[in-house]
C-alpha cells in the first residue's frame, strides 16, 4: 500500500427559503436568508483559503439563483446534490404543530415512491447542470433521509460520491454495494448537537427520547464554543492517523450560534491542511491502493 495524505473534507448544506426550516425562522433581518448567510460563510472560506462542497438543494438555484450565484461561481466550492425540493413536510402538518405547539420537523422522512425520487433528483441534476455547467456527483440526502431505492438510484444517474453515513470509527472513504463511494461524517456534526435556534436544553432533553440515529456517538448537545473544541480534537486526531475527516457544518447553524466565531477558528486550524472537496476523494482511494 502506498503511503497518502491525510486531508480534511469541508461539507455544509444549504436550503431554499421556502423551505422555511427551523433555523431559518432565527433569522431576524427579513433582508437576510440562508444563501445571503452562506455567502458571508464563504468569504471567511475564502479568507483562509479552504475548499468546500456544499450539498445545496435544487429549489435553492432556481428561486434564489442571483443571491446564490457568488457561491456557484467562487473556485473554492463543489456544488453537491441535496434532494431538489428539500423533502418539505406539508401544510397540514405544519398547521398541526402551530395548533399543538411544537417545533415542527424540517423535512419529511419519506422521498414517495421510487418514480417520485428519481424525478426529485432528475430535477436536481437538470438544475445545477444548467445554471453552472456542471455535473452532480456528490451528494447527501436532505436529513440523511434515503431507502432501498436512493443509492440505486444516485448510481444510475452517474453520481459517484455519498457522505449520509455517521460514523467515528470510519476515516477512510470506501465503495458500497451500489457503486458509489461513501465518504462517512466522522467528526461530530454541527445541527443535532449545538445548542441554537430552537434546540434549547428543554428541546433536547424532550426530543432525545427519540432520538432517530442509536448509533450516532454523540448523543449528547453542546454549545459551540464545547462543539468547536471537540471537531479540532477529532480533526487532529484522523490527520494523526492519516484519514479523511469529513465535516459537517452549516453555513445557518454556524451564524445563529454565534455570528461565525467558532467557525473562523476552526478555519484557521483547518488552513493548516490539505482540504479537498468530495469528487476528489476517488483520487485519494487510488493513491491507497
Amino acid at each position: 500500500m502506498r503511503e497518502f495524505y491525510s486531508m480534511i473534507c469541508l461539507t455544509g448544506d444549504i436550503h431554499q427559503a421556502s423551505l422555511k426550516t427551523n433555523e431559518q425562522k432565527y433569522i431576524e433581518n427579513p433582508d437576510n436568508s440562508e444563501v445571503k448567510i452562506s455567502c458571508r460563510y464563504l468569504k471567511l472560506l475564502e479568507k483562509y483559503g479552504i475548499k468546500a462542497t456544499f450539498y445545496v438543494t435544487g429549489k435553492t438555484l432556481d428561486e434564489e439563483w442571483n443571491d446564490f450565484k457568488p457561491i456557484a461561481d467562487s473556485e473554492l466550492v463543489e456544488i453537491g446534490g441535496h434532494t431538489y425540493g428539500g423533502l418539505p413536510i406539508s401544510n397540514l402538518y405544519r398547521a398541526w404543530c402551530k395548533i399543538t405547539g411544537k417545533t415542527p420537523l424540517s423535512h419529511s422522512y419519506t422521498h414517495g415512491s421510487r418514480m417520485q425520487q428519481k424525478k426529485d433528483i432528475q430535477k436536481m441534476i437538470d438544475v445545477v447542470k444548467a445554471r453552472t455547467g456542471k455535473n452532480v456527483v456528490s451528494w447527501r440526502s436532505h436529513g440523511l433521509v434515503f431507502d432501498n431505492n436512493t443509492y440505486p438510484l444516485l448510481a444510475e444517474m452517474r453520481v459517484q460520491m455519498i457522505s449520509d453515513d455517521l460514523n467515528w470509527n470510519k476515516i477512510h472513504p470506501e465503495k458500497i454495494k451500489e457503486g458509489l463511494i461513501s465518504h462517512p461524517m466522522n467528526v461530530i456534526m454541527d445541527h443535532d448537537h449545538i445548542y441554537h435556534a430552537h434546540r434549547t436544553k428543554e428541546y433536547v432533553d424532550k426530543m432525545g427520547k427519540n432520538w432517530p440515529w442509536p448509533d450516532d456517538p454523540a448523543k449528547g448537545s453542546y454549545t459551540v464554543e464545547e462543539w468547536g473544541k471537540m471537531v479540532e480534537e477529532q480533526v487532529l486526531d484522523i490527520e494523526e492517523k492519516g484519514g479523511i475527516a469529513t465535516v459537517l457544518m452549516h453555513p445557518i447553524c454556524m451564524y445563529i450560534s454565534d455570528c461565525f466565531k467558532t467557525a473562523e477558528k476552526l478555519f484557521k486550524v483547518f488552513s493548516k491542511y490539505k482540504t479537498i472537496w468530495a469528487q476528489e476523494i476517488p483520487q485519494y482511494l487510488k493513491n491507497r491502493i
